[in-house]
């Protein structure tokens, strides 16, 4: 299943196709889980209501219960 697929699935009413997905735009549980691996995987210092398509990748392998290499 594609990320797309599984970001459909979680009903993110953010547009998928872009190269940054809003964390507002999901719902609680799936917010707090990427807001988590923001702060923790993540080498931002500011701006954190927005994440790359590898943490969002890297959130829908680990629900999937995929196999991804950090």
């Amino acid at each position: 299943m594609c990320t797309c697929c599984c970001l459909l699935r979680m009903k993110c009413t953010s547009d998928i196709f872009r190269s940054q997905i809003n964390i507002g735009e999901l719902p609680m549980r799936y917010k707090f889980l990427l807001h988590v691996f923001i702060q923790c995987l993540s080498n931002r210092r500011v701006g954190y209501d927005m994440t790359g398509n590898d943490l969002v990748g890297l959130m829908v392998a680990l629900l999937l219960n995929k196999l991804f290499s950090i």
